[in-house]
């Protein structure tokens, strides 16, 4: 998955598990991704759809399926766990743990994630204050090992 997938699959998560292409192209600015034309977006979309993560038809709300809710929150999860890494092994501040995070999440193996979790005793909540996601495993390691 590249970074800009992630963000989109993020944006429909934090909507409610859906949302309009105009939505995700605004959310998308405020992540410094400025004036992302509607082209890229829906191939964007179209991968995702692709691979089962959302339900699409042109003019119509975009909607995550189950697979893809798992996943979103899986990826959530992964960013989170980095920013408590940074936040406490850096000394970065809340903010820096979290735009950093953001930036290199989808680099980190699933098991290496799973460690940094139990090095912290499974965390509650990250350094920014939002409730760490929970997962009893890790959901991109079953379905995109590829």
């Amino acid at each position: 998955m590249n970074d800009i997938d992630y963000k989109v699959l993020k944006i429909i998560y934090r909507n409610d598990s859906k949302a309009k292409i105009k939505l995700i192209q605004q959310k998308l600015n405020q992540y410094g991704y400025e004036n992302v034309p509607y082209s890229t977006i829906d191939s964007c979309i179209e991968r995702l759809n692709e691979q089962n993560l959302v339900v699409w038809e042109k003019y119509h709300p975009i909607e995550l399926t189950a697979k893809g809710e798992n996943y979103a929150k899986e990826l959530i999860r992964h960013t989170q766990l980095l920013e408590v890494l940074l936040y406490k092994e850096l000394d970065l501040t809340t903010e820096e743990a979290h735009n950093e995070s953001e930036k290199f999440n989808l680099l980190f193996s699933c098991k290496t994630i799973n460690k940094i979790c139990e090095k912290y005793d499974h965390p509650e909540q990250c350094p920014c204050g939002e409730e760490i996601l929970n997962s009893s495993n890790c959901f991109c390691q079953k379905e995109f090992s590829e």
